[in-house]
């Protein structure tokens, strides 16, 4: 057995995975079967994987399966097919809300640390000749866009290409993001500028200030109804948007669409909060994770750094909540930008840190919040893509709730839409499908149309 160390990242990664608080992302890909698709067409897609190599990191294990949160991994040689690549029939009749029900079940199980990280579960009978396929990952073996690299080598533009290979099977043709080795005293002196940097980049935080702008802090969310311990189950829901629609609104605004996505983001939780009497006097932020990744890096693990972001949740008037948006994500932006390659690498862990170790501790819902939710943002691809002929109609990005911050809100970009996809525990957010019209409210409301009608938890209409 091969032993491999992971990254500071990745480590706290493992180490806070907890039964209550799996630590996998997700994808919920819908496809459209081809014209005149046999029966068996799932089935037989299932089969065509059996018996194909597995690549890093479909390859990577928890090193000791009854300790997993101990940071470290180790290779398998061959992984147990028919634990990896599942397949599940819906009942005649079934609908989007029973693939939803069905996906969320999935998604509250942990992944097994006897096996790889990973699970992929086709899932047939969708209405419409549609099928899904519902990929799980760790997030210490892949983040978002080394699994959205990943899924252009496996998916083509061509439908008329019939032999795709499997997922787990497909990687880059050498190891990407060639990286110099420096000598010890160029590593002494790397380390010591990230430790100055991270130094500066903590007090600046604490302090709440950046060249005299306002900085959001991590630390600073205030209780709302949803703070605690979460539990296992999960909900999902999710809703599309035509990317060009975006765009045009963020310019008619003068801000950008990643600006226009916080905005969303936060007058949805606000809508919810509304809906339920309890919108705090202080709002709530974001914790917005950013790439810094080299094009063409496909290495296992995650790496990426975070953005906290002032939502503006206290603010009723929606011109200027995202206003506030904008200006702190501007200000955040701006102050990351001074740090180099090597204290960005360590920025995701340093910022926070606390979380990080109340979590590690299963201090559950004594847990430090550093941020009222994550919000991702994670490109993809503007073509349609393909699998032996099926057309792929959606990706729907599922990530991972929190003690005392239990939902998650990621979007992903495809074939023209911006897709929201929100995860949360079942038992703490009891209406996730509010959240999610909140999002499309929340455009109304810039677009100067009546608001799209918000309900609260007991059906009611709410203002």
């Amino acid at each position: 057995m091969k032993i491999k160390y992971v990254s500071p990242l990745d480590a706290a990664f493992m180490m806070v995975e907890r039964d209550d608080m799996p630590w996998h992302i997700a994808n919920l890909m819908l496809f459209t079967k081809p014209s005149g698709a046999a029966p068996d067409f799932v089935p037989a897609l299932r089969e065509q994987m059996r018996g194909q190599s597995v690549v890093a990191p479909y390859d990577q294990a928890p090193a000791f399966p009854s300790a997993r949160w101990v940071p470290l991994q180790r290779r398998v040689e061959e992984i147990d097919f028919d634990h990896h690549v599942r397949l599940h029939t819906l009942p005649d009749g079934a609908d989007d809300q029973d693939l939803l029900a069905l996906v969320s079940e999935i998604h509250g199980e942990g992944l097994d640390p006897r096996h790889p990280s990973w699970e992929m579960h086709l899932i047939d009978g969708v209405s419409g000749s549609r099928f899904g396929i519902f990929m799980k990952l760790h997030h210490s073996i892949l983040d978002g866009v080394t699994g959205m690299r990943r899924m252009l080598r496996w998916l083509t533009t061509d439908p008329t290409d019939l032999a795709r290979p499997a997922i787990f099977s497909v990687g880059p043709d050498a190891l990407t993001a060639t990286r110099d080795v420096p000598t010890l005293k160029e590593r002494v002196r790397r380390r010591s500028v990230a430790v100055a940097e991270l130094s500066r980049n903590v007090s600046q935080l604490f302090r709440k200030e950046f060249d005299g702008q306002p900085l959001a802090a991590p630390y600073g969310v205030p209780k709302t109804v949803w703070s605690g311990p979460v539990s296992r189950g999960r909900s999902v829901s999710y809703r599309s948007f035509e990317l060009n629609e975006l765009k045009v609104v963020a310019r008619a605004h003068g801000v950008g669409v990643s600006d226009l996505v916080l905005y969303m983001c936060g007058s949805a939780l606000r809508t919810y909060l509304l809906a339920h009497g309890d919108v705090p006097a202080r709002s709530l932020t974001a914790g917005a994770p950013f790439n810094i990744r080299a094009e063409g890096d496909e290495r296992p693990g995650s790496s990426f750094a975070f953005l906290t972001v002032d939502l503006g949740t206290d603010i009723a008037d929606a011109r200027e909540r995202l206003s506030r948006v904008k200006a702190s994500n501007d200000s955040s932006k701006a102050q990351v930008a001074t740090l180099g390659p090597e204290a960005l690498a360590l920025q995701t862990v340093v910022a926070n840190g606390p979380m990080i170790a109340t979590m590690a501790m299963g201090m559950r819902g004594k847990t430090l919040p550093a941020f009222g939710v994550v919000v991702s943002n994670v490109p993809g691809p503007p073509e349609l893509l393909y699998l032996n002929g099926a057309r792929l109609d959606a990706m729907i990005p599922i990530s991972i709730p929190m003690h005392n911050s239990p939902f998650n809100m990621t979007c992903i970009g495809y074939d023209g839409k911006m897709t929201f996809g929100v995860a949360a525990a079942s038992e703490q957010v009891v209406d996730v499908d509010l959240i999610t019209e909140g999002l499309a409210s929340a455009l109304d409301e810039l677009r100067g149309v009546e608001p799209s009608v918000t309900r609260g938890a007991d059906g009611s209409v709410k203002p």
